[in-house]
C-alpha cells in the first residue's frame, strides 16, 4: 500500500486490521480520483458508545452515540489525511462499510440528511462491490 492506515481498536472488535483498512480506504480514495500513491496516513479508531457520543456532542452538538464520524486533518495529500472513528456496537452497517463511508468523507464527499438518496450512497455501494470482487 502506498499509504498507511493505523487501526486503534479500543472497543475490542478484533476483526479489522490495518491491511484491510488500507485496502478499503484506497478503494474509496481511488473512486474519487485521488492518487493513492500521494495520499497521507489515515487513522481508524474503533470505540465504545460513550466515546463516540462524547465526540458527537463536541463536534455535532448531538447528545447520542452514532456509528461513524470522520475528521479531516491535513487533507488527502497532507501528512495525516484524517481519522475515522467507528463504534462497532452502534453500527447498522458493517464496520468495513463504515471504513469506506468515513474515507469517502475524508475525500470530500458528503450526503447531507438523506444518505440513502445521495450520490455518496451509490459510490459507497460501488466501492464495496469492487472491494469484494477483488477478494473473490
Amino acid at each position: 500500500m502506498p499509504f498507511t492506515v493505523a487501526v486503534i481498536d479500543e472497543a475490542g472488535f478484533g476483526k479489522l486490521d490495518s491491511n484491510l483498512a488500507a485496502r478499503l480506504c484506497a478503494a474509496a480514495f481511488s473512486s474519487q480520483g485521488l492518487d493513492v500513491e500521494r495520499v497521507g496516513e489515515v487513522s481508524v479508531a474503533l470505540v465504545e458508545p460513550d466515546a463516540i457520543r462524547d465526540l458527537n456532542v463536541r463536534f455535532r452538538q448531538k447528545n447520542e452515540p452514532t456509528d461513524v464520524l470522520s475528521f479531516v486533518l491535513d487533507g488527502p495529500y497532507g501528512e495525516m489525511v484524517g481519522e475515522v472513528v467507528i463504534c462497532p456496537s452502534c453500527a447498522t452497517l458493517g464496520v468495513e462499510e463504515l471504513v469506506v463511508h468515513g474515507a469517502l468523507h475524508l475525500s470530500g464527499m458528503d450526503h447531507g440528511e438523506d444518505f440513502e438518496g445521495s450520490e455518496m450512497a451509490r459510490v459507497q455501494e460501488a466501492v464495496m462491490e469492487k472491494v469484494h470482487d477483488r477478494e473473490d
